[in-house]
This record gives structure tokens, sequence and C-alpha cells, in this order.
């Protein structure tokens, strides 16, 4: 054994040329598989920090906590940390302000300490003590004789409707402003948003707050809450439910779900798509080394045959290439490891200075040991996996065999003695040596066929993302075209909006159309028989799977409640002919896409009609449109019209979904009949311009300037078309950037292979090259000869790679529906054209490089030495 350890470290010594290629091709594989779980972890930290920043750290949520069992809560095995939240108070403020009182919710250290509230600070600080306040930012714009630092003589009541009725006694109490928080509430409140400081030892003992918990154990956060409830003695509601909460989107980063839920989120489909990107990487980069290998083993096998002849065993021959690819492997995975780190921060600083703009923030490299061991173990394994088809290949090698073979050992890697074909084409035009450079190249395929592979993959890589990026642009700009409007604006406070704000924005100048709608999923049992005769004709209920529940017989149909202006909605009816009922009524869109799946844009707007609908028929709706659905209120509306198209507002329903169109009055009486999440939701207005061309990234800021106004920033969002084609265009560039960034590390893979195979091919050749000297070849011949192999050689991974590159082109224009012609105007074929270029000047050039020793031979010495 210590023999055969010996001669696998006296070969790596002695092979330097292919011992370096090897080296290489695994610090690059090392690198990248580094580089990619940097940018997993790097990318899963921020969104956990991002959550934390807009939600708050926490894992769930208790309400009406009685302030006498916070002990019990806090003294719970399960729980790690405690933050309280309420003793909501109303404090009145003095006669002058601009509305009557401050809506104080006041949180202990720990909840200021944990919770997002802090973030939405815009100067100032957070409360300290009891009677530190800090208030949103429209009371200072209302009351601007008031700053940060200001004392407030305050009463202390219950709300403003009892202060003003009642005529006892208010305790008095005094507030320090020491901060402005970015936030409003509805002026319907009648008062200003403020929080302040408690201490939750202090609370009355029949006090109810918000308890919000950080579990020992994350994973058993669903079993453990509930039991704290039951032992803290909650009520359970209507439906059998504590009232608690979870914080959903911060467990599933951690890997928690509920019960079902697993399937509806997207971290498991990113957690096995950066497995699939992991075992591609794997299995590409074991393809690579292979050829490394193979070429190291194929040239010993002539020692490798004495070995046998005198007792070595097959395991023992193919330890020799599974010791060597440990020998080669451990300095370039642990210096993967530095070189993956800084290579990320490189690729990640420059994504995230192209990206910032588009998320608003930054995303900073996360490196954690856990994350290099990791690489490490990936890169070992994929180095071993490499090395296991030579390793076996040279154990069955017989002795006689290897020892023969000595001269013929570039036959094994691809040169054979097969008869040389001919090459008419290349004889006409080249003469003798044409054929000669084909041929050479034919007989060493199987030794550039590692090369070939990684150049072309390099090619398919790059260029099948832009391609990808190419079609996602048109399509998304033709979406774009086909927007009726121009500025489209967000409004979700959790609350009914402001009429006043929205009389504002209504009143935007420049504005030639406005659109404000609100809009709540919910949905509609049908039987068979409610289908239209079109419908059934184009596959009916039993072809929309996935869109449509059935059970026992009757079909859960999914409807969106859509909220109309009253104007606007007596303008829908007077174009459809009808008029409004004295009962709840609604407009029906009875219409449904003919041919779905189809991919042409004409053929998708053709539509027929849905269902069997009549005007003054009673539709039943049940806020329950899925399964997972907390809520079940069910309501009723009086169809007013049937119409066959949807009004023009800047909505587009999903396909086999069902728009039932109410006043927005009505719309606001039903879903405050909806369970208490989905009423907050649904509470949100949509609000749409369309403006003259040009116009409307003025428009926008306009529109975000009348919004801060009365709104914190995270209460709404505004976009516009010129502001999303640049936010695509930023955001292709910051992903291109970082895949041409990881398939560089490919061709650098690509190119060493080249080289060393190149290196191999023409080292074996130096008596043929002499021999064709010592016949009158002369150096202009040689490097003709030479520069036609480089040429054939480059082409080759061209002629691989093209024609999977206009496959992938092709069938991204299927896909998206996007013209040939329009795609190939907008595709950069200049950058193709200059890979290709740069493909035949680099093979070219390592050709002529590495053939310089071979031309300046003496041709005697050269024909002389039987060397390999």
């Amino acid at each position: 054994m210590n023999i055969i350890r010996e001669y696998s470290l006296d070969q790596v010594r002695k092979n330097r040329r292919t011992s370096v290629s090897i080296i290489v091709a695994v610090l690059i594989a090392s690198t990248f598989l580094c580089t990619l779980l940097v940018f997993a972890q790097s990318f899963w930290n921020q969104m956990v920090q991002q959550e934390i920043y807009t939600s708050g750290d926490w894992d769930a949520e208790l309400m009406d906590v009685p302030a006498d069992r916070l002990g019990m809560v806090r003294d719970n095995a399960g729980v790690k940390a405690m933050f309280v939240k309420g003793d909501n108070q109303t404090a009145f403020l003095p006669e002058g302000t601009a509305l009557p009182c401050l809506l104080i919710q006041n949180c202990d250290s720990g909840y200021w300490d944990a919770m997002y509230e802090k973030n939405m600070l815009l100067r100032g600080r957070i409360p300290q003590a009891p009677g530190e306040v800090v208030v949103s930012k429209d009371f200072f714009l209302q009351n601007p004789a008031y700053g940060i630092g200001d004392a407030l003589a305050v009463e202390i009541g219950s709300n403003v409707r009892t202060y003003m009725e009642e005529n006892r006694q208010k305790d008095a109490a005094s507030l320090t402003i020491v901060g402005e928080l970015d936030v409003s509430v509805s002026s319907g409140y009648e008062g200003y948003l403020a929080y302040g400081f408690m201490e939750p030892e202090e609370l009355s003992p029949d006090s109810e707050v918000v308890v919000y918990l950080q579990m020992e154990r994350r994973g058993k956060v669903y079993m453990a809450v509930p039991q704290i409830a039951e032992a803290i003695g909650l009520p359970k509601d209507e439906y059998g439910d504590y009232p608690c909460r979870y914080h959903a989107a911060l467990l599933a980063w951690h890997g928690v779900y509920a019960a079902g839920s697993f399937f509806q989120s997207d971290v498991p489909k990113l957690f096995f798509g950066l497995l699939l990107a992991a075992g591609a990487s794997m299995a590409v980069f074991a393809y690579i080394i292979r050829g490394a290998f193979g070429i190291s083993a194929k040239q010993k096998i002539h020692q490798l045959g004495i070995l046998k002849s005198v007792g070595a065993g097959p395991k023992q021959i193919g330890r020799t290439v599974i010791y060597e690819a440990c020998i080669l492997s451990v300095i370039p995975i642990l210096l993967s490891m530095i070189l993956g780190y800084f290579f990320s921060i490189g690729v990640l600083s420059a994504y995230s200075s192209m990206a910032s703009e588009v998320f608003g923030s930054r995303m900073e490299v996360s490196f954690s040991p856990a994350a290099a061991l990791m690489a490490a173990v990936l890169s070992f394994v994929t180095v071993l996996l490499a090395a296991h088809g030579p390793a076996k290949q040279m154990s069955k090698i017989l002795p006689i065999e290897a020892v023969r073979r000595e001269q013929y050992s570039i036959a094994m890697c691809g040169r054979t003695s097969k008869k040389a074909k001919s090459h008419p084409i290349l004889a006409k035009h080249f003469g003798f040596l044409g054929e000669i450079a084909a041929n050479s190249v034919n007989a060493g395929k199987k030794l550039y066929h590692t090369c070939m592979v990684t150049l072309s993959l390099c090619m398919l890589l790059a260029f099948g993302f832009l391609a990808v990026f190419t079609a996602s642009d048109i399509s998304n700009a033709q979406a774009e075209n086909r927007n009726h409007f121009d500025v489209n604006i967000t409004l979700g406070t959790g609350e009914r909006i402001d009429g006043e704000l929205l009389a504002e924005l209504k009143a935007v100048p420049g504005v030639q159309e406005t659109s404000v709608y609100a809009r709540a999923n919910c949905a509609v049992w049908l039987s068979g028989s409610d289908q239209s005769a079109e419908f059934l004709q184009a596959g009916g209920f039993d072809a929309a799977d996935g869109y449509i529940v059935e059970r026992d017989g009757r079909y859960r149909v999914t409807c969106v409640l859509v909220g109309m202006e009253q104007d606007a909605y007596e303008s829908v009816l007077r174009e459809a002919g009808a008029e409004a009922l004295p009962e709840s009524s609604a407009i029906i869109v009875n219409s449904v896409a003919k041919n779905p799946g189809a991919r042409d844009y004409e053929a998708m707007q053709e539509t027929v009609p849905y269902l069997n609908l009549r005007q003054g028929q009673r539709v039943e709706l049940t806020e329950k449109y899925s399964d997972d659905t907390q809520g079940d209120y069910e309501f009723a509306v009086d169809v007013a019209a049937v119409i066959p198209s949807m009004p023009e507002i800047g909505l587009a329903p999903s396909f086999y979904t069902l728009p039932v169109i109410v006043p927005m009055e009505e719309y606001y009486a039903i879903i405050g009949n909806f369970s208490d999440e989905m009423e907050v939701y649904n509470y949100r207005n949509y609000v749409n311009y369309a403006v003259p061309d040009g116009m409307d990234k003025e428009i926008q800021g306009e529109a975000e300037r009348i919004c801060s106004a009365y709104l914190g920033s995270s209460d709404f969002m505004a976009s516009s078309k010129t502001e999303r084609m640049r936010n695509r265009g930023r955001m292709t560039g910051a992903t291109m950037f970082v895949v041409c960034s990881l398939v560089a590390l490919f061709g650098v893979v690509g190119i060493s292979s080249v080289l060393s195979a190149i290196l191999n091919s023409l080292g074996q050749r130096r008596k043929e090259f002499a021999m064709l000297r010592s016949v009158g070849v002369d150096e202009k011949g040689i490097r003709r000869l030479l520069g036609m192999e480089g040429f054939l050689l480059s082409v080759r991974p061209i002629l691989i790679g093209l024609p999977l590159l206009i496959i992938v082109c092709a069938a991204q224009c299927y896909m998206m529906g996007v013209p040939i012609v329009e795609f190939l105007c907008a595709f950069p074929v200049w950058a193709l054209l200059m890979y290709i270029v740069l493909v035949l000047l680099v093979i070219n050039g390592i050709y002529m490089l590495v053939s310089k020793k071979i031309r300046d031979d003496v041709i005697v010495e050269a024909i002389k030495d039987d060397t390999v």
C-alpha cells in the first residue's frame, strides 16, 4: 500500500503538465461550488433579514392575553423570549391641533428591540421610558408648531366618542415626543397614531395585551403555541382556533411549516432548485475533471502494466488514480474557500449595485464555516466521482496489453489506428496538409472531447440565459403595450382608504383617464348544468383541472369580487342597458377564454360565454375560495346585468375566474364580514392612470407625493411603464452579470483543458512533425498545418453549441409566443459572434504557443526520441 502511495506521489511530480491541468480543474470546480453555496446562503440571509426588517423577529403571536398571565407565558419551557404590546391608550391633545388625540400603542423594551416599528423611524429615537412617545409623520405635517422634544399636556381617556359625551374627570398626563414614524392612520379614526413605552410588570391585572414569542424549538411552534394558549386559559373562536397567528413567512425560511402548507411555499422550490443546480454542477465538473484524470492515467499505462506484472492487484492499480485525485485535490479545495469568498464578494457587490434600486436594499455576502465545509465535501465527492471512471478502467487493463501499448498510449486517449478518412474538400483547397490536419483532429477527438463539451456548455449557458431574458423582455413589452393604463398605484393600509386621499389622487393634473377599484377573492358552487353550451363544447369544468374543484358532483368556481365607485358602476350598467336593483346588485362578467393554453395573443383573447346566467338571478357566494381559507362567510347578490367582457379598469382576471362587480359601498359591507385576516387584506384599493406619452414617470412622482402625505411608505406602492421597463433592464443586466461570471469559471476550465489536451497531443506527435519536416515540409507548411488543426478544433464547440442554442431560442419563442423575427432583432447576435471569434482566437493562439517547441525541434533528435 505504501508503494502505491509513493508511486502516485512520484507520478504527480513527474507529470507536471497534467497535474497542473487537474489542479486547475479541481480549483475552479471547488470555487464554483463554494460560490454557489455562498450565493445561496447570502440570498437566504437576505430574505430572512428582509422579513425581520419588515415584519419583526418573532415566531408566533398570542392575542388578548390577560396581563396577570404574562408570567405563565414567560416561564413556559418552550418560550425563548417574549415581547409585549398593548395597554392601548387614547391621549387627548390640547386645543388647537388638527385632530383631537393620539392613539397610543405601548410596547415593552423587548418589542422595540425585535419588531419592525423601529425601522420606520424618520428622526429622533424610540421610547425608552414611560411617558415617551413617537408619533406619526402626519402629526407634524398638520401641526407644524410641535417638534421632537416637546412635552404635551394630555388627558387619558378610552376613546374620542366617550370623551366628547362623558363629563367625568380624565387622568391628566404629560407625554414627551421623542421621534417621528413613517406611519399614518385613516382620518376616520380622528387621531394620530403613536407608540409609547411600558413595563409589563406595571400593567393592571385586567389589561389585555398582545404577546409575541420566540420559541426555543422553532420547529415545534405550530404545536407548542396552542398548548400555551390552552395552558393560560385563552378561549377558542367560532372555528375552534385559539387567538394566535404565526410568522409563517419567516418560519418558512427556517424550514418550519404548518400542516399542509409545505408545497404551497416557494422556499422548498428554491431549495430543490439549489439541490438541482449543485447536482448538475457536480456532474458537469466530474465529467470535465474525469477527462484530465483519464489523460493522466493513460500516460502512465506502461508503468501500471509493470506494477500489475509484479503482483499489484486491480484494486491497487485503481487506487493509484484515487490517491492521485486526493493528492491533487487537497490544496485546490482549501484554496477555493478563499477564492470562492472573494469571488462572491466581487460578483454580489456588483449585482447589488445594479439591483439595489429595484429591491431597495443591498445583498451582503454571508460566509459561514458550515457553507465552506459543505462546499469542500461536495468538491471532494466531485473529484472522487471524476476519478472513479479512469480508476476502474485502469484496473481492468491486462499487464501484457499495458506493456505492449506503451507507444500507443495516445491511442487510449482517442487516436486510433483505423484507416484515415478522405477529405476531398480540404485536399482540394489545402493539399495533403489539409487531410493530415483533419485526420489528426479526428484521431484525437476523444482527447479533445471534454474541452469541446466545456466550451459548448459555456456558450449554451451564457446565451441560453440571454435568450430567455430576451424572449421575456419582448413578452413583457407586449403585455405593457396592451395595458391600457400607464401608472398603477396600490393602497393597502388594512382599513378603508381615506376619501380625501382618493379625491386628491383622482384630481392629479395631466391624467387622461382614472380607474379606482378594490378586489377580493371568493367562490361560487355550481352544478354541471350551469355551464353554457359554448363552454361545454370548449371542454367545460372538466378541462379546467387545477382551477376548478369538483366535490360530489358540484364545482367550486373561483370568483373575484370587484368594488367600483358608484358613478363608474352605474356607467357600466347604462352601457349594458340595465338599471341597479333595489337590493344588493352585481354585474357579472360572463366570459371565459376559449383556448387558455394558447400562446398566440389573438388566440388567447378569443372567449366564449361561461355560465348560464340571467338578469335578476340570485347568486350565492362564499368567502372560502380555497380549502385553506379560514373564513366561510356566505353572501348573495342579485344579477343586475350580464356583460361579455371586463370593463377597462386595469384588472385582468385569471383563467376560469368569474368577475362579480358591485358598488364600492356594497363591497365594503361584504368584506366586513370576512375573517379578520382576509378583511384587512381586502381593504386595499387600486388606482390606475392613463396618461399622455412620456408623462408616466412625472405623474407617478406626483401620486407618490400625495400618498406620502397620508400614508406610510409601506402602505402604498406606485409604478409606471417607464419604471418597470427600466427595472427589468437593471435586473436582466444584474442577473446576466452573475451568469456570465459563473460561466467564466467554466470557461477557465475549458481553456485549461484545451491547453492540457493540445500539450499532450502535440507532445505525442513530435516524431510525426519531425518526419514531415524531413520530407520537405518547411516552417510555413508546419504553421499552416497547425493553423488548420487549430481552426478545425476551435469550430467544434461552436458546431456543438450553436444548434443547441438555436433549439433553446426557438423553444423560448414558442413558449412565450414571441415572433422569430422580433426575437432576432432584439437578441444580441453581435455578442454571440464575439464569443465565436474569441474561441477561434484562443484555441488557435494556444496551438501556436505550445507548438513553438515542436517547430524548433532538431529533426534527428526528435526522430530518435521514443519517449512519450
